[in-house]
């Protein structure tokens, strides 16, 4: 089965994953049920699905291909990364399971929390106290424009064997009479032990401002539970770009970084004279995880803006245009206060 499209156990109608109940509510006849009770209909109903193009089963994700919409048989079109997306038809969601397959099959992922309405207004929220939007700028108007996507991470646990020695000094200074005394007191410092640093996390899709979603972390990693395909339903789902053996390489450099930062702290002096570290660093463990977030595409007077919503808490960031009136006015403003303000303690001081 190349593309799943979850429809409702009661009237078979497309339907998705509600992140407000967490677990799936159909739009047409109100019937709610639960992941495994779709999983269930779901599984019986699959082989009444024909893959009608052999070669997707063998997608190597390097070009845009086409599938057909389990729903209305119109056909799917994505991009080469995209892993759950709608039919532009009928609307229906669509899964593309042959995408989702070994390596690219993610082990945990963090459901919505927030739905579309709500991160709507999450937006509004956002930018109701900027002083220099201009008047007519809103998001409230934008809910049909507002994308929920999963996107790719990886998460990697990295174990270290502490071996570190070095040299530290710490002056004391005091004072006899008129001059200054200072005592410097070398001393060594030896630290062994292991050292665990868990799920140092990097977001592994390059095809989005990256700057722009670091900005609305971090995720609560206490919602996180075993991926199963039908929490994409719904939603738009992308596959990482940035390879695993990367990740890792960065995350021993960053996890190397981090404990160096703690031996050296740990030491409590002034500097560090000299030091050898031969401690060794390994990888204990990955995994690939998909995390929520909507994104809206805003386009005002010429220009696009971008920005990011964590479908988990709700945090918002992104740019916002400006109203170089308002700034012109505002600048006038404290111009004259200054003016005036300098003029009276002139006055006065006459």
């Amino acid at each position: 089965m190349s593309i799943t499209n979850y429809k409702c156990i009661g009237c078979s109608a497309p339907i998705s994953f509600n992140p407000k109940i967490g677990g799936f509510k159909c739009e047409y006849c109100g019937r709610t049920c639960t992941e495994d009770e779709l999983q269930a209909f779901v599984e019986k109903t699959e082989e009444k699905w024909a893959e009608k193009h052999a070669h997707e089963t063998h997608d190597d994700g390097t070009e845009v291909r086409q599938y057909n919409c389990p729903n209305c048989g119109a056909e799917v079109v994505c991009g080469d990364t995209t892993t759950a997306s709608f039919c532009y038809y009928c609307h229906s969601p669509v899964i593309i399971e042959s995408r989702l397959q070994g390596n690219f099959r993610p082990h945990k992922i963090i459901p919505f929390k927030i739905d579309q309405k709500q991160a709507v207004q999450k937006f509004a929220e956002w930018t109701s106290d900027k002083k220099f939007l201009p008047k007519d700028f809103t998001v409230s108007n934008q809910q049909h424009n507002i994308i929920g996507v999963y996107l790719p991470y990886w998460d990697i646990d990295i174990d270290a064997d502490i071996d570190y020695h070095a040299t530290a000094a710490t002056e004391h200074r005091r004072l006899r009479g008129d001059r200054e005394e200072i005592t410097t007191e070398r001393y060594r410092i030896e630290r062994g032990g292991t050292m665990h640093m868990p799920a140092i996390r990097f977001l592994s899709f390059n095809k989005i401002n990256q700057h722009l979603i670091n900005a609305i972390n971090p995720f609560n990693s206490a919602d996180e539970t075993a991926f199963n395909t039908g929490y994409l339903s719904g939603f738009q789902s992308e596959r990482f770009t940035l390879p695993q053996e990367t990740a890792e390489r960065s995350a021993l450099q960053q996890a190397t970084q981090h404990a160096l930062f703690q031996l050296r702290a740990s030491a409590n002096c002034d500097r560090i004279l000299d030091e050898q570290d031969n401690s060794q660093y390994r990888v204990a463990d990955v995994a690939y995880t998909l995390l929520p977030v909507y994104i809206l595409n805003y386009h005002y007077r010429g220009v696009d803006y971008q920005f990011a919503v964590n479908g988990q808490t709700g945090v918002a960031a992104g740019d916002l245009p400006t109203d170089t009136v308002k700034v012109g006015i505002f600048a006038t403003i404290i111009g004259l206060i200054v003016l005036i303000l300098a003029l009276l303690g002139g006055f006065f001081l006459w």
